[in-house]
């Protein structure tokens, strides 16, 4: 999975805050957790397509690319590319320039869960790992 730098514009392709997204505190270092610090990956996406027809995408009208990129980091490196390649416009009646409280926090919950499914797994899967590399 590869994840591209954007900018966001207005209408005309001005620059807007917060201007360029592109998570420069990604670091080599932190690996797999990266895309658990961050409440969606940005755009564009590009799947490498065989994994992706093995992984379960959840049929939710919103941040299935996110659930996905999490379970991909699970065991594989996200690619970043750090200069810009896609203006993201907003405007005024932009589907997501005007969410309701209510939305916006819906949408955070549903994020958090993902969060949590995700963590719930890593950490079994390190408890196996512990417990299958424990011979005393």
């Amino acid at each position: 999975m590869v994840v591209g730098t954007y900018m966001m514009t207005d209408f005309t392709l001005q620059m807007i805050p917060p201007g360029i997204i592109d998570h420069r505190e990604w670091t080599p270092g932190n690996g797999p957790n990266n895309a658990l610090r961050v409440n969606g990956l940005g755009a564009p996406r590009a799947f490498y397509t065989p994994l992706l027809r093995e992984i379960r995408l959840p049929d939710t009208s919103y941040s299935e690319d996110y659930a996905v990129g999490l379970k991909i980091s699970r065991e594989y490196r996200i690619g970043r590319i750090y200069e810009v390649i896609y203006l993201c416009r907003r405007w005024e009646d932009n589907s997501d320039a005007s969410l309701t409280i209510e939305t916006i926090n819906r949408y955070n919950t549903y994020k958090d869960r993902i969060r949590t499914w995700e963590l719930t797994a890593r950490i079994a899967i390190n408890q196996k790992q512990n417990h299958d590399g424990d011979h005393s």
